[in-house]
């Protein structure tokens, strides 16, 4: 018997739309609802294996119920823009897999479903409607069964029966009565599914039921059925399903065809679906057949070598890899630059990473041939005006990460243990003072332990909740601190013992045992403001904010009579702002060398009242200076008055004073703003210094809280990008000065403005003029760049070298 399988697309649609709300890409768009839709698809093809299978949608015009009963769906609200904007990927989905889907105007997938298998019910096929509307369940019989997309779960009769006590024909009697509110159908008011059920024991249909109102023994509910008679049918009429739309239907036009399987990656690509090619992999093993693209090292002379290939031969490879007048072109080249190398073998004349272009384009192309699909990606480049920024800036940035990740940076193995065996002891002190003070022993890592101990029994101050208990955070241990000594405890025990599992524990896990050094791992390809990251482990995320955290630092330092030399942009992403905003009072700041948050205090700090519990007199001036650089990184990041209230802790009324005060003195930068947002809303992105793009898909959303979050990423991107990429130019510079003139010293760290060295004694004068010199004009801004330089034989204790 043949299993035909029917799908209801809008409803499936809406399901995962509303299950994934934050999918989105790293460039910002929304994947929810493709997501969700494409999982469950593949879930059904991987565990039933159909042959027949068909996807229904509603389309966006009235449907004859609509006309019916104006009410029909009112309090649905509009398609979201966010999801309306999935759809047509949706589809592109579905035609790659090679199943067809199916849509008429007028009607509802579930009327199509209906009246779909009404024309094939005559030959006794087997169907199965994945959908959880309630009104679809009035086609189940012996043949057709229902799947609920949720949990998956078969609903034959035998489950309609159970559940509601009659059989699934009469479900439409029973909307009749009791209504579906998820679709507005009234109903009868004050009936609900208890008591519509109780009729249905009785009687067979809505007719039967008015055809023996004598028989009703209660008053009240006879005078419901008598008054509402005229919307019970209407009801009724509203839930029937239309089962007599098509005139003829061709089983053959829904036999699942042979997938595109290179469209379907370049979706999963373009959507960030990294995971769902290991289930596309299990449904179609036919999937090897297609060449790993990503595998493969194309030569300029032609040839192609496969990766695996030449890790078996690398004696036959070596000659031609390390040839530098043959170009190579790749993917994730690094990374392949890196693993050799540890072989023995330096990968030379890196021409061109796909894995660039494609974070660059935010496009995936697919294409066997590698010398034709470096071209289509050169023309992308080039339409988009990224070229340059490609081949001047990313792909050099190569050899300057190769360099970081194998020089490493030294560690004190010695120094990180015995610092775990001091938070040990102090971690057992604490934990001894808290268990004294609560009265009893607990798990201090359970925050629902820890509420109970806090509110029901010490009977603190709620200060606020959570879907599973009492909020337990550093903001709310912090306020109830004044109130009993134990969430200080608290605070001191959860930061000795991040410390210790995370960047002790963790550091010592990472140290290769050979070299005595971290080799972290560093990408290009990972943020959309084209910042790099570090991972295994995350150097750039190093604790500084407390003192024992800033120990940490401390284990990180130079290698016999060398030092560590940091050289760091001083408010680069300030100076950033100056220059594209041209504005006169921050730029003249710059130009003379000013203190930017102390003028900035200056500016828009008064004498009136500032705070409801301070005024300005009380303020010191490293106090007014705090203000002023929350507030100046604040208009980087676009925070709102909420934002900077909260973050200053001042009314939002105050803090809205503030950013006014600033835009009144710094004109041009609220002009700037204002600009950018506008062409962002215009366009749909922003762009950096040097051409690279974000998409903003959000900054036209008609959700408030997505068009802000729009707004902060076009203020921010823009700036924090052309910082990143100011930096990256300077790191290619030093790194060719370094190889031209044989520098021994080298690049250990990059911490987003901050450059770590580890230095030679002998090589000190040379290399800081060398460094100094370039990060200072690696670009003409028309502020001057700044640059600070500390020394020191480890990370934590630097002392400042004199410009």
């Amino acid at each position: 018997m043949k299993e035909i399988y029917l799908i209801d697309g809008t409803g499936l649609i809406y399901r995962s739309f509303y299950a994934i709300p934050d999918l989105k890409t790293t460039t910002g768009i929304k994947t929810n609802a493709i997501y969700g839709f494409t999982t469950t698809l593949l879930k059904i093809l991987k565990e039933k294996k159909p042959k027949y299978i068909a996807v229904f949608f509603d389309l966006q015009k009235p449907t004859f119920r609509h006309i019916t009963f104006e009410k029909y769906k009112e309090k649905r609200r509009p398609m979201p823009e966010d999801l309306s904007a999935q759809i047509t990927a949706i589809k592109e989905v579905l035609s790659a897999i090679g199943i067809k889907y199916i849509e008429k105007e007028g009607y509802e997938a579930d009327d199509l479903i209906a009246s779909f298998i009404e024309k094939l019910k005559c030959y006794n096929f087997t169907f199965f409607i994945i959908s959880n509307d309630k009104d679809i369940l009035q086609l189940i019989d012996k043949n057709i069964f229902v799947i609920n997309p949720i949990d998956y779960k078969l609903i034959n009769e035998e489950f309609v029966i159970e559940k509601y006590g009659f059989k699934p024909e009469k479900i439409i009697d029973f909307i009749a009565l009791a209504g579906d509110p998820s679709d507005n159908i009234p109903g009868i008011p004050g009936i609900g599914e208890k008591t519509a059920i109780s009729l249905l024991s009785k009687f067979n249909s809505l007719e039967e039921i008015y055809n023996n109102l004598e028989k009703i023994e209660s008053k009240n509910l006879k005078n419901k059925l008598e008054v509402h008679k005229e919307i019970a049918f209407l009801s009724k009429d509203l839930a029937k399903l239309n089962r007599n739309i098509f005139n003829d239907v061709n089983l053959e036009e829904i036999k699942i065809n042979s997938p595109n399987l290179p469209r379907l990656f370049e979706i999963f690509e373009m959507y960030e679906f990294k995971k769902i090619k290991d289930i596309v992999k299990e449904i179609y093993p036919e999937i090897n057949e297609i060449k790993n693209i990503e595998n493969i090292i194309g030569l300029s002379t032609g040839e192609v070598l496969n990766y695996s290939d030449i890790f078996k031969n690398l004696d036959k490879y070596k000659d031609i890899l390390e040839n530098e007048k043959v170009a190579k072109i790749g993917f994730n080249l690094k990374d392949k630059i890196v693993e050799l190398k540890q072989k023995g073998v330096n990968l030379k004349n890196i021409e061109f990473d796909f894995s660039i272009a494609k974070h660059l384009t935010g496009k995936f192309i697919y294409n066997n041939n590698i010398f034709e699909l470096k071209k289509e990606y050169e023309n992308l480049l080039n339409t988009f005006n990224m070229y340059d920024l490609f081949k001047s800036i990313e792909m050099p940035l190569i050899d300057v990460l190769v360099w970081m990740e194998t020089t490493g940076i030294k560690v004190d193995v010695e120094f990180l243990k015995q610092l775990k065996e001091r938070f040990d002891k102090e971690i057992e002190e604490i934990i001894n003072k808290i268990y004294s003070l609560s009265g009893e022993t607990f798990n201090i890592n359970s925050p629902n332990q820890v509420g109970e101990i806090l509110f029901e029994k010490l009977k603190l101050p709620i200060l606020k909740k959570t879907k599973t208990g009492y909020a337990t955070d550093i903001y709310v241990l912090k306020q109830l601190s004044s109130f009993h000594p134990l969430p200080q405890y608290l605070l001191e025990y959860r930061e000795l013992h991040k410390i210790k599992s995370t960047y002790i524990e963790g550091l010592l896990n990472f140290v290769n045992k050979e070299t005595g050094r971290i080799h972290p791992v560093f990408s290009q390809t990972s943020t959309s403001t084209g910042r790099l990251t570090c991972s295994n482990p995350n150097l750039q995320n190093l604790p500084i904010k407390t003192q024992r955290g800033g120990l940490i630092r401390k284990s990180f330092c130079a290698e016999g009579d060398n030092l560590l030399y940091s050289f760091d942009y001083s408010q680069i992403e300030l100076r950033i702002l100056a220059h594209f905003s041209e504005d006169p009072v921050l730029i003249d700041a710059f130009e003379k060398n000013k203190d930017i948050h102390n003028e900035t205090a200056e500016l828009i700090l008064s004498s009136e009242t500032l705070f409801s519990s301070l005024t300005f007199d009380t303020l010191s001036k490293d106090e007014k200076r705090r203000i002023a650089k929350t507030i100046n990184f604040g208009i980087i990041y676009g925070m709102s008055p909420y934002g900077l209230s909260k973050e200053l802790g001042i009314p939002v009324e105050e803090s809205v004073i503030f950013i006014q005060r600033y835009f009144n003195r710094f004109k041009k930068v609220k002009e700037y703003i204002e600009y950018v947002i506008k062409k962002a809303e215009k366009t749909g992105y922003v762009e950096t210094l040097l051409k690279r793009r974000r998409y903003i898909p959000e900054i036209n959303s008609s959700n408030k809280n997505e068009k802000e979050f729009g707004k902060r990423v076009a203020i921010n991107m823009p700036i924090q990008g052309t910082a990143s990429e100011i930096i990256k130019l300077a790191m290619n510079k030093i790194y060719y000065e370094f190889k031209r003139k044989k520098i021994k010293s080298n690049l250990i760290l990059q911490i987003h403005d901050e450059l770590l060295f580890e230095v030679y004694p002998n090589e000190e004068i040379e290399i800081v003029e060398i460094i100094k010199n370039i990060m200072k004009n690696v670009v003409i801004l028309k502020v001057p760049l700044k640059v600070d330089i500390k020394k020191g034989k480890n990370f934590l204790e630097m002392e400042e070298v004199r410009d």
